[in-house]
């Protein structure tokens, strides 16, 4: 990491570290660990809008987002640390809904989850000074002093003394590549976490089963109003990749990537559920939720089944860029070294081992950087 290689936090790195001297593993079962993290996130995303706004809200709100985020869908495959990133958000939100923040247990968990976001991903810290925000927003009868409480304080203090570290000593030129930040991209990233027509349905389910019922014949939630804080943190985190694109218009800094703002679909679920308590629950009042139920879940399962098949279709050979790159298996096993020029080239290949492959780089700054962080590379310089 500190070669330069991967341009982030270290926290997924000894996390796995740590995990492989406990239980080792091949690196392809970091895509099912890809999938427990997201797992985690969408549980702790659940149980946080479950205990803000009842049940059922959290119900359909939590599986409309989840059927329909390619995001989340797609960090689950990945061999990455995006969908640890997700879960740590939903932890930083599960936290600041607590009311009892002055417990011992709680301002250490506090403390641990805004750390661990932080150490993540280098936007971490960003998506945590959000949710300080949203506490100075939202805590106006006390002294600005003291409405973003110390634990987060704390981990900010660590964080930037680690960021400074960080980058002072990885190379930059990662960070370089191409990212499109065009207007269709901007809405794409909030499209794809979910289609506001698919919430209609379940309005529409309500409306369609309404009865006159006893008013008290149904309980929801009455924290929707008083709980402005968490509110607030999912209304900036939902503007963030906005606030992204702002910057990348105006100035040459361009972190404009929909990966790295994947806690906003944190966000996006909880003002779902918030959205879904206040038409259908609190204005609607409906006698039996168990159709619209059955109908929402019918409904997201045809949404994971179509995308489920869409990313079968792009795994396919003739239409995965991966797979070009894997040169053909029919080739006979020699004694001389195949030459291979650029990352995504020499590595699927030599990952194999089926042949012997080198790595041919012209510049020695570059193969040096190469060199320190695998000595089973064989790098040749031109």
């Amino acid at each position: 990491m500190l070669t330069g290689i991967n341009f982030s936090p270290p926290l997924y790195f000894i996390f796995n570290f740590i995990a492989q001297l406990i239980f080792p593993t091949s690196i392809e079962l970091l895509r099912m660990q890809s999938l427990v993290w997201t797992l985690v996130g969408i549980v702790l995303s659940f149980l946080l809008a479950q205990k803000t706004f009842g049940s059922l809200p959290a119900l359909l709100g939590t599986i409309l987002v989840l059927s329909q985020s390619d995001l989340l869908l797609s960090q689950a495959q990945e061999a990455r640390h995006y969908s640890m990133f997700f879960a740590c958000a939903a932890w930083v939100l599960l936290m600041q809904s607590n009311k009892n923040e002055y417990s011992k247990i709680q301002l250490l968990l506090t403390f641990l989850a805004h750390l661990c976001l932080c150490q993540i991903h280098y936007l971490g810290i960003i998506f945590s000074g959000l949710a300080g925000l949203s506490y100075l927003i939202t805590n106006g009868s006390k002294k600005i002093l003291h409405r973003i409480p110390r634990p987060i304080l704390v981990a900010w203090l660590i964080s930037l003394p680690t960021y400074t570290l960080l980058l002072s000593t990885q190379s930059s030129h990662l960070g370089n590549w191409p990212k499109p930040n065009g207007l269709t991209n901007l809405l794409a990233t909030y499209n794809d976490s979910l289609s506001f027509i698919s919430v209609i349905v379940p309005m529409v389910g309500f409306l369609m089963i309404q009865i006159p019922i006893d008013k008290n014949q149904f309980s929801t939630k009455e924290t929707t109003t008083k709980n402005a804080t968490l509110i607030t943190t999912s209304v900036l985190w939902l503007v963030a990749p906005t606030l992204s694109w702002l910057m990348s218009r105006i100035s040459e800094l361009n972190l404009f990537v929909d990966r790295y703002f994947i806690p906003k679909e944190v966000a996006v679920i909880i003002l779902t559920t918030w959205l879904l308590d206040i038409i259908i629950i609190r204005t609607l009042k409906p006698s039996s939720t168990n159709i619209v139920k059955y109908i929402t879940v019918c409904i997201c399962i045809a949404f994971i089944v179509v995308t489920t098949k869409r990313t079968s279709f792009g795994l396919r050979k003739e239409t995965n860029y991966h797979h070009s790159l894997i040169i053909e298996e029919s080739l006979p096993h020699k004694d001389e070294p195949i030459i291979l020029k650029g990352d995504p080239s020499y590595f699927p290949n030599a990952y194999l081992g089926k042949n012997k492959y080198t790595f041919l780089i012209k510049d020695k700054n570059r193969a040096k950087c190469y060199r320190k962080f695998s000595s089973k590379l064989n790098i040749s310089i031109k």
